[in-house]
């Protein structure tokens, strides 16, 4: 049940910083910027509950072990993001950081997925 509901958060918590990020990455006023940061530390928490989660499982140490890693690229990128590749190429930075938080969700989807997996698995076996 708390992986269903992390990764429900996570997907949520995707979805708006997605929104915020284009609507800032388009022009609209800097104010949602603490907004969106809030958001992606969100979604770099709920990366590390479900890495948490996937030490839990069979063969899920990888994962695990990914998921932290991954959570702080994202987290130390994302902080940081303003004052790398600053000027013409600074939209290069930009992608990266978007690809960067898709690929936190694709890891957190990927986790969820095994874990209900293997424990559905388990209770097959166990009856």
């Amino acid at each position: 049940m708390a992986v269903r509901i992390t990764i429900m958060v996570l997907r949520v918590v995707v979805l708006l910083a997605l929104v915020l990020g284009l609507l800032l990455w388009f022009g609209m006023q800097g104010a949602l910027i603490p907004i969106h940061m809030l958001l992606g530390i969100l979604v770099v928490l709920s990366l590390w509950v479900l890495g948490g989660f996937a030490f839990t499982i069979k063969g899920g140490v990888g994962l695990g072990i990914g998921a932290i890693v991954w959570g702080l690229i994202v987290l130390l990128f994302g902080l940081n993001q303003r004052t790398i590749l600053v000027g013409n190429l600074h939209w290069l930075i930009q992608v990266i950081h978007l690809l960067l938080g898709l690929g936190a969700a694709g890891l957190g989807e990927a986790i969820a997925g095994r874990y209900k997996r293997l424990s559905v698995a388990t209770q097959s076996v166990q009856q």
